[in-house]
């Protein structure tokens, strides 16, 4: 059993939306905040309250074009149902999110209709309603204006779209916390984080090694959407750390753990441009040096985390190299643990058998070669690398399985 605390964890993950290329600059953020306001005005009762802010902090999930964000950044936004469907698929799998995923398939339902849900007024949740009203104000923030000089604007927009965008309560409720300029102060991008901070709930629970594994993995859906080349990258290296620390006699523990390291060991490239991630060209220096924040974001965005501090350990030091050529922080030989050295192992051997824009999967003699000059270059664990090449064949079914176990997975979901 793992305890730890919900609510960082999704804050955590909100903070990585709001770092991608993708996404809007701290919108998440602000969306949670002007929701968990309304909320308040209208006297939801404390959970169903906390529900509203974490759905509000990762509503966006479903993104995964720019093309969407320009979409959605229009007042009236166009055919926005495609990422609610899109947040719903990533979180309905874990039960500790279902909630939040039912919240964010409905986030775009307009009061009056039509929706594809089919839902209209009262048969919407209150608390999608509650996110659409709070998107739509962030989308009419500009970020170039003081925010005090556009409210009275903002508001008067929202109020001419009530009974037929928003609900008529919900509206009311704006109304009111938008008179104070405490409320507007409060969610400028100045000072966001420590709104967020303040605001935030502690939801500490104790969950199963299944639960846990659960919860990140929806999260690892998102990362590995940025490139339809990586798309089954994270739960790939995860499976494949599992097995390596079960041979390098790994407790039932470790073994999980080093699993959800795996999951969330690249959640940092959420920051990265998809030119980048998806370029069919070799990186430039300049490139390749975006490139490599992303261990270090993935290592900020993990740290405050209660009961993670081995996944953290672990799977942000997937780069690093036991000569101290690798990155963020240049570690070396024994300041490198056995389960970080499995994490670069497994990523490096995930990455090398699986289809890149600039190459196809590699086969057994062209992968095993790099890795051994991996290893004689004393950049990975020659030990670790030793087992790759012994359960080669063992290690390949791991991925060959995980395909249609991904599949079926997207079945069951309602469709618009």
């Amino acid at each position: 059993m793992i305890r730890t605390d919900l609510a960082e964890i999704i804050t955590s993950f909100a903070k990585a939306l709001d770092l991608s290329s993708n996404g809007i600059a701290y919108h998440h953020q602000t969306v949670a905040l002007i929701a968990l306001a309304i909320a308040e005005q209208l006297e939801i009762p404390g959970h169903d309250r906390d529900t509203i802010f974490l759905s509000a902090l990762v509503h966006d999930a479903g993104i995964r074009t720019q093309g969407e964000v320009g979409g959605l950044l229009v007042f009236e936004d166009k055919n926005p149902f495609n990422h609610c469907k899109q947040g719903y698929e990533i979180f309905s799998p874990s039960t500790l999110l279902h909630s939040l995923a039912h919240i964010i398939l409905h986030h775009h339902d307009r009061w009056k209709g039509p929706n594809p849900s089919g839902l209209t007024g009262n048969e919407i949740p209150i608390a999608s309603n509650i996110i659409y009203l709070a998107d739509r104000v962030s989308a009419l923030m500009h970020r170039e204006e003081f925010v005090l000089n556009r409210s009275h604007e903002i508001v008067k927009t929202i109020v001419q779209s009530v009974g037929t965008m928003f609900n008529p309560l919900a509206v009311d409720a704006f109304v009111e916390v938008a008179k104070k300029d405490s409320f507007w102060l409060d969610v400028q991008t100045e000072f966001i984080v420590e709104s967020i901070t303040r605001k935030k709930p502690r939801q500490m629970v104790t969950l199963s090694v299944q639960e846990l594994t659960e919860l990140v993995s929806c999260f690892s859906r998102v990362i590995d959407s940025k490139s339809p080349y990586t798309h089954m990258h994270s739960v790939t290296v995860a499976s494949v750390a599992g097995f390596l620390a079960r041979k390098l006699g790994f407790s039932e523990y470790e073994q999980a753990m080093i699993k959800v390291a795996g999951y969330l060991h690249d959640v940092g490239k959420i920051a990265i441009p998809d030119s980048i991630l998806n370029k069919p060209d070799k990186l430039t220096d300049q490139e390749y040096s975006i490139m490599k924040k992303h261990a270090y974001y993935s290592y900020a965005l993990l740290q405050n985390i209660p009961g993670l501090e081995l996944v953290l350990a672990w799977g942000p030091t997937h780069h690093e190299k036991l000569d101290g050529s690798g990155y963020p922080r240049r570690l070396k030989g024994g300041e490198i643990s056995l389960g970080a050295r499995i994490m670069a192992v497994s990523d490096i051997f995930t990455a090398l058998i699986e289809d890149r824009p600039y190459r196809a999967g590699l086969n057994k003699e062209g992968c095993l070669a790099i890795m051994k000059e991996l290893g004689d270059s004393n950049h990975l664990d020659q030990l670790i690398i030793n087992l790759v090449e012994q359960y080669y064949g063992s290690l390949l079914m791991i991925k060959e399985q995980i395909f249609p176990i991904t599949a079926a997975a997207q079945c069951g979901y309602p469709k618009f």
